[in-house]
């Protein structure tokens, strides 16, 4: 079975990493050059899935995202970042910027008053989701079923958050899976790349965050943890790991990148016109790669959602 194609982007303000929510209101410059965006997958018949924050949709920018839905094919998703979704209740744990680190019932006005705003703004109700700053456990679970969710797509294989306060997905499969009877797991696609694989990932995987066995084997062994996000992996490294998933027989190839990164000093990778430059130029060698030269076929969230029910179904017979 060849693999299909998702590409989820986290789309939200401008460089969130340095924005300071509580004394500085967020900008949306990158959402204005969204067409830039999405005239590049629209020239590869590429199907991205746009994972939307709150602030977004209560934007005056929003505008532009709601005519690219109406013009391409693509999907509009929900991206809970917790600091800027109401209620703003204190947290219990933590800095906040996670949202399991609130009480439950606070997690739950949270998402409940997300999927209303983007039901609402894109007249269409959410079906696919991302934890913001990847945060995810059994909570969100529960939450993503309640609210009629399809599609998670918060796992990143091979890392570990726990350092900043989030979720160890360290030993997490690149495989899509069922969590829930009716929720699909798709996780980013992550691939370790190092000189001593076997020992390289027994030892990384294996071992504490404060050894720092990620640093020692950078060292030793040329440890890379590659993912396919254009804004700071060369188009090398992503095509090694996107023939090595193949290779393994993976159902999904998940291309994840923030929004912001399409403007200079949107993001701490694209400071830059050269870096954004350079991102595109890396976006749409990968693209090429996978769409035209090995002919995979592009899907957005729901639609692989779709596909891999249609699959399960079908081998039941």
């Amino acid at each position: 079975m060849n693999a299909k194609i998702v590409i989820t982007i986290d789309t939200e303000p401008d460089n969130m990493w340095a924005l300071k929510l509580r004394e500085n209101p967020p900008q949306f410059k990158n959402i204005s050059e969204l067409p830039r965006l999405q005239r590049v997958f629209d020239s590869f018949c590429a199907r991205p899935t746009y994972l939307t924050t709150y602030s977004v949709a209560r934007s005056n920018e929003v505008s532009v995202l709601k005519d690219i839905v109406k013009m391409s094919e693509c999907e509009i998703g929900a991206h809970l970042h917790a600091l800027e979704t109401p209620p703003f209740e204190p947290h219990i744990k933590g800095d906040g910027s996670y949202l399991h680190q609130y009480p439950y019932h606070i997690q739950r006005e949270k998402m409940k008053n997300l999927d209303a705003l983007l039901t609402e703004t894109f007249g269409c109700k959410p079906v696919s989701y991302r934890g913001g700053r990847w945060s995810f456990d059994n909570n969100a679970v529960s939450l993503l079923a309640e609210h009629g969710y399809l599609v998670d797509t918060s796992v990143t294989p091979g890392i570990s958050w726990k350092k900043y306060g989030g979720p160890n997905f360290k030993k997490c499969s690149n495989e899509n899976y069922f969590i829930h009877k009716d929720i699909l797991e798709v996780p980013a696609s992550i691939k370790i790349k190092t000189r001593i694989p076997r020992i390289a990932k027994h030892f990384y995987l294996n071992t504490p965050n404060w050894t720092h066995a990620e640093g020692i084997l950078r060292r030793i062994s040329n440890f890379n943890i590659i993912t396919l996000d254009p804004s700071f992996n060369s188009y090398e490294d992503m095509k090694w790991a996107c023939d090595t998933l193949i290779a393994e027989g993976v159902e999904h190839l998940n291309i994840a990148f923030h929004s912001s990164v399409i403007i200079a000093g949107g993001s701490p990778y694209t400071m830059t016109e050269e870096s954004t430059k350079r991102f595109f130029e890396r976006l749409e060698k990968l693209l090429d790669y996978l769409l035209r030269v090995r002919n995979l076929e592009p899907l957005t969230l729901q639609e692989f959602y779709n596909f891999r029910k249609m699959t399960i179904n079908s081998n039941r017979r």
